[in-house]
């Protein structure tokens, strides 16, 4: 037999019985664990023993030699160290809800609600006859809103005929008007009754007519073109003839007015009744344009 054969045989049955060897002792050694106590143990159980006996006999001197005088020290240690037992409060019963003291509330929710409700209510009344007040209040008797005195016939005409603002224009800053000449022969008159009527009419007869400063079309102040000899806005170009008739642009109708009179020999505006301009289309003076236009 070679010898590769017999280690193939002889090294299987080794690690067999190594195996086998090493699981006896395995074995042994729990049975050894379990069924025998060690030393220490059976030591400490004789002095068990022995400590009943000598107290069967009357000695004093517990288990390992401890005096019951210290035991029963240790004893009472112990009980002093365990927690007590925590006291549980009874349970109060709930009692009737009674309302504060005023003195100690000072305002209740109810009573602010109504004293802001009444003071609001008053408030806004208070406000609204004010308005009404200013609304029906008499209107002051000087400036503008009221007859103005422009000036004498004469001083008005001498203004007509100066070069301020410009050539047949006068201006008066107190009634915020242009004062223009109206001619007064028999057809243009005539023109005149079929548009214009009430104090406006009047005062054409009379040779004037007072134009509102302000343009119809959105408020701007409409200034004289000396050269076209007509009145032209310069915020949206619309243009009026020398007596506030339109003549072109978005203005929805004529320059508005205010009646005139003469009275004692001077001449009054009241700038407290405004009368509308004229529809568009009207041309009671048949004035066309004078020349070159400034806006």
């Amino acid at each position: 037999m070679s010898t590769g054969t017999i280690l193939a045989i002889a090294i299987p049955v080794i690690v067999v019985l190594g195996a086998v060897v090493a699981f006896v002792s395995l074995r042994r050694r729990d049975a050894t664990g379990l069924g025998h106590l060690s030393r220490e143990t059976r030591r400490r159980d004789e002095l068990a023993a022995s400590a009943g006996d000598d107290a069967a006999a009357g000695d004093d001197t517990g288990a390992f030699g401890v005096s019951a005088q210290a035991q029963e020290l240790e004893r009472s240690v112990a009980a002093e160290r365990r927690p007590s037992p925590v006291a549980t409060a009874e349970p109060e019963l709930p009692q009737d809800w009674a309302p504060p003291p005023s003195d100690e509330v000072g305002v209740t929710r109810r009573q602010f609600l109504n004293r802001s409700s009444v003071l609001l209510m008053a408030t806004g009344l208070g406000t609204f006859n004010a308005a009404m007040l200013a609304f029906l209040w008499p209107r002051p008797t000087g400036g503008f809103g009221s007859k103005i005195k422009i000036g004498t016939v004469a001083s008005v005409d001498e203004a007509i005929s100066s070069s301020t603002p410009a050539e047949n224009f006068s201006y008066f800053s107190e009634a915020q008007s242009y004062i223009q000449p109206y001619p007064t022969d028999s057809a243009t008159l005539s023109n005149a009754e079929t548009v214009y009527g009430g104090a406006v009419l009047e005062g054409m007869r009379l040779g004037y007519v007072a134009l509102w400063q302000v343009c119809p079309h959105l408020g701007c102040k409409v200034p004289v073109c000396g050269s076209s000899q007509w009145f032209e806005c310069p915020c949206h170009g619309s243009k009026y003839n020398r007596v506030g008739e339109k003549k072109s642009g978005p203005a929805p109708r004529g320059m508005d007015r205010f009646p005139v009179t003469i009275e004692g020999g001077n001449v009054f505006v009241d700038t407290g009744k405004v009368s509308q301009g004229p529809a568009i289309g009207t041309d009671s003076t048949g004035q066309g344009l004078e020349g070159p236009h400034c806006a």
